[in-house]
């Protein structure tokens, strides 16, 4: 079995139209013609599109294919992209939904994607709103060493601007990092950005996916339900930093967060371009230490003074 999900369309040459649109939603697809369909040969899949239900062949074979298998009907033509567009939309969200039951199901790890999780030192994630990438960017300048932690930076951004937020890896060369779009895992010394176009959801043993859902506020993303996401973690995160910002988001993950034993500290409201959001969590009682971006920068080397070997 691969270690990340293979989906298999089984369909004519002539309709082949919808393995393009399953590799462009991020997925690895084998076309496979009906008269291929026979016991022994078909290659290793972890689930099956049949896109022509009627045909005989087709419904035999489904009788002793083992994996999951999803057989569509109501195919539009292709000449009504609308209607093809939301068909094809259909099929993509109930791939997600098999594709997070996979990565949450049992044996699916990889021995190197466990390794990765199991070197993490804790996990901590950077929240922001307003003023917080210059604060986040001071953080990790500060980083004199890239300790084994993995970091998830949610900072609010419009949709169509989210791309800029990875040039805070030229912040710190030594940390790289990356937009989690698709599917990445939590590894040291790496920091992962949380999309603004969708919501990501975590596995406990490490990887990090986006779906194709939508944050459930005009603010992107939803600090509230990043960290909501995140208190799920086994082993939980080892602390959470709020940075500049307006508003108020934050606060009711950050509890979620305090519950199950995560620290959380705070950029010190004088220091930040937009104090409510550092200032909120304090007086919510929520704060155990609060500082400069620097000063927050060397009180995490302090806890985890072992660097990353990557």
């Amino acid at each position: 079995m691969a270690t990340e999900p293979v989906i298999g369309v089984i369909c004519e040459q002539s309709t082949s139209v919808l393995v393009g649109r399953v590799r462009a939603a991020g997925y690895k697809a084998i076309r496979v013609s009906p008269e291929q369909l026979v016991p022994d040969t078909l290659p290793a899949v972890d689930a099956w599109v049949v896109d022509c239900p009627d045909n005989s062949v087709v419904a035999d074979a489904m009788a002793w294919i083992e994996t999951r298998v999803l057989a569509l009907s109501n195919r539009p033509d292709l000449s009504e992209l609308a209607e093809y567009r939301n068909w094809c939309d259909r099929i993509i969200r109930t791939l997600d939904k098999w594709n997070a039951d996979f990565w949450q199901g049992n044996g699916k790890k990889s021995a190197s994607t466990s390794q990765a999780y199991a070197d993490v030192e804790a996990v901590w994630i950077l929240a922001a709103s307003a003023g917080g990438v210059p604060a986040v960017s001071e953080f990790l300048a500060a980083l004199t060493h890239i300790p084994r932690v993995a970091f998830i930076y949610a900072q609010h951004i419009e949709a169509d601007q989210q791309e800029l937020l990875e040039a805070i890896g030229h912040v710190n060369r030594d940390l790289p990092c990356a937009l989690a779009i698709g599917r990445h895992w939590l590894n040291p010394g790496r920091l992962l950005i949380a999309p603004a176009t969708c919501q990501v959801r975590f596995s406990n043993w490490g990887e990090v996916f986006s779906t194709r859902e939508p944050w459930e506020t005009p603010e992107t993303p939803h600090i509230n339900q990043v960290m909501m996401a995140m208190s799920g973690l086994q082993p939980a995160p080892g602390g959470a930093i709020i940075f500049s910002g307006t508003g108020t988001d934050g606060c009711d993950g950050l509890r979620a967060l305090q519950a199950v034993g995560t620290r959380v500290w705070a950029q010190d409201p004088e220091t930040a371009v937009a104090p409510s959001m550092p200032q909120t969590a304090i007086d919510a009682g929520l704060v155990s230490r609060t500082g400069s971006p620097q000063d927050l920068a060397t009180a995490l080397l302090e806890l985890y003074p072992s660097p990353t070997t990557s």
